[in-house]
């Protein structure tokens, strides 16, 4: 994404379509939620873990929820 186009944006020249928004959210480490200001309801730790769930492949996520299922069983 050039910098013309940046200031484009900047600028109000141009708005952005959903997935360069998305590109842009994605560099400035942030969701498209916390960009329009949607305040979560999740606490900082769930928000880490939701993040951290997102570096893993389909498999992996799939054993964690195994194991979280497991986990809730138990209590």
């Amino acid at each position: 994404m050039s910098q013309l186009y940046l200031g484009n944006i900047d600028n109000g020249r141009t708005t952005p379509s959903l997935d360069k928004l998305t590109t842009i959210c994605d560099a400035l480490g942030i969701t498209l939620a916390e960009f329009f200001g949607y305040e979560s309801e999740l606490t900082p730790d769930l928000m880490r873990l939701l993040e951290n769930m997102k570096k893993l492949t389909e498999e992996e996520r799939s054993h964690l929820a195994d194991f979280i299922e497991e986990i809730l069983k138990r209590n």
